[in-house]
């Protein structure tokens, strides 16, 4: 936005130094209270966005003068029940913060444990889930977490194991923490951020699991297109998505388990081998301890 004393062919009035120093203070204040303002905003912002895009009403179903008023209250319902489930809940990268953007602060911010949990939780909603099913699984003390970016060659074959495992003994979250190593990687991540906006996180993040390359942006864009529709101002959706928080804690999770090669499987922060038997044992062990 153009300041109205910096149109060109006017000259702005000289301010004084305690002015200066003033509005400097002012603006830092400012940008403060944005960012925190930011911060306990991003989870509702995200519900919302998430239930505008995947909870749309079909026009055939209402009258035409009924339908916008109909998916309004859908919708709200929607953010009022997801809000309801996700409120004051710990994060399950076991920081012992909140859920990013949680309006009970502290928040873990950045963490890829924490959106996905918003993310599953938003789309067994839409998928028709009872909340008590949904807290059932929320509340589950097995936390499994891939450490892999999207174009390890390994990655495909990991994660299939780790969720065959996990979805026999009835554990159906398994979270991907991409650290982004390279400039590639980071495309791919910048995708699947994008993909969770648009309410189709887990589909597009399947996707990008089982694909083999190339990894410029038109193909991502390309494969992304094969799941839903492609807006005009694709790019500029993409530029204004920063994932640099986002790996930074994911590289910082990885370092304090100790992690030197990928892909990595911890469960409960612990690694454990890629193999069914390993998974399988260290799962049943944590289940068993809760029964007790």
């Amino acid at each position: 936005m153009i300041s109205l004393l910096s149109l060109p062919g006017q000259t702005a009035p000289r301010a004084s130094k305690r002015h200066r120093l003033t509005r400097m203070k002012n603006h830092k204040t400012s940008n403060m209270k944005l960012k925190k303002y930011s911060l306990r905003c991003l989870l509702f912002l995200l519900i919302a966005i998430f239930i505008s895009e995947v909870l749309p009403v079909p026009q055939s179903v209402y009258p035409e003068c009924g339908a916008e008023e109909a998916t309004a209250i859908q919708q709200k319902e929607g953010i009022e029940l997801a809000i309801e489930i996700l409120a004051n809940r710990k994060c399950p990268c076991q920081c012992g913060n909140y859920l990013p953007g949680s309006p009970t602060l502290p928040a873990c911010f950045g963490c890829s444990a924490g959106m996905a949990e918003i993310s599953y939780v938003l789309e067994d909603l839409n998928s028709g889930m009872k909340i008590i099913e949904i807290v059932m699984s929320l509340n589950s003390p097995v936390i499994i977490d891939i450490f892999a970016d999207y174009t390890d060659v390994n990655l495909s074959k990991v994660w299939k194991l780790a969720k065959t495992v996990s979805n026999e003994l009835h554990q159906r979250r398994v979270v991907l923490r991409p650290p982004g190593l390279t400039v590639v990687a980071q495309r791919a991540i910048i995708i699947a951020e994008y993909a969770r906006l648009r309410g189709n996180y887990s589909i597009i993040q399947e996707a990008l699991i089982n694909h083999n390359g190339p990894w410029d942006w038109p193909t991502l864009i390309n494969l992304v297109g094969q799941y839903d529709y492609i807006p005009k101002q694709i790019n500029a959706y993409i530029n204004s998505i920063n994932i640099e928080q986002q790996v930074a804690k994911d590289r910082q999770h990885a370092m304090e388990r100790r992690i030197e090669s990928f892909p990595t499987i911890t469960i409960n922060n612990i690694i454990v081998p890629d193999t069914d038997a390993a998974i399988r044992q260290a799962i049943e062990k944590i289940m068993l301890e809760h029964s007790i």
